[in-house]
């Protein structure tokens, strides 16, 4: 389907289940782990990789959960989520009906709206992979947000 998942060695299945036909399901934070990385390899946008990539991104964009895994890893997938649009010098990421999206206008207006009084972030609806600590998921957030306030060097 073009998205990427993780593949834990030891019992061979992703965290995310299983898709429909039995296959292991994408997600989105390993599906933009995988985009940063491909271009990190210098794999370039015309990569039919890269392009299935984009186009799971494009299905399932949101600022709202991590596709596959609702809200566990959340503050995980908005770090990568940004690194990886930025990286690939995205200033919008157009959904699958055809909505244009300023990402990093997007996810910055989210993350501000849900930080805590005391100027922390936390997932307060997981705690899985260690997202119920504030210090581990603000240092995810401020990796998120430095990456929104970066302008790309073209479209």
């Amino acid at each position: 389907d073009g998205g990427f998942y993780y593949n834990v060695s030891a019992g061979g299945a992703s965290p995310s289940g299983k898709n429909k036909d039995g296959g292991l399901r994408s997600y989105g934070s390993m599906t933009y782990a995988g985009l940063k990385s491909m271009i990190y390899a210098g794999l370039t946008p015309k990569d039919p990789r890269v392009k299935a990539a984009l186009d799971w991104i494009q299905k399932n964009y949101t600022v709202e959960n991590n596709p596959g895994m609702g809200d566990n890893g959340l503050y995980y997938y908005y770090q990568l989520f940004a690194k990886a649009l930025d990286t690939a010098e995205l200033k919008q990421v157009t959904d699958s009906k055809g909505q244009k999206h300023d990402w990093r206008n997007e996810l910055a207006s989210h993350l501000f709206k849900v930080q805590q009084e005391n100027g922390s972030w936390v997932n307060s609806k997981s705690n899985r992979w260690f997202e119920g600590d504030p210090n581990l998921v603000t240092a995810y957030t401020l990796l998120a947000l430095k990456n929104c306030e970066t302008t790309p060097a073209a479209d």
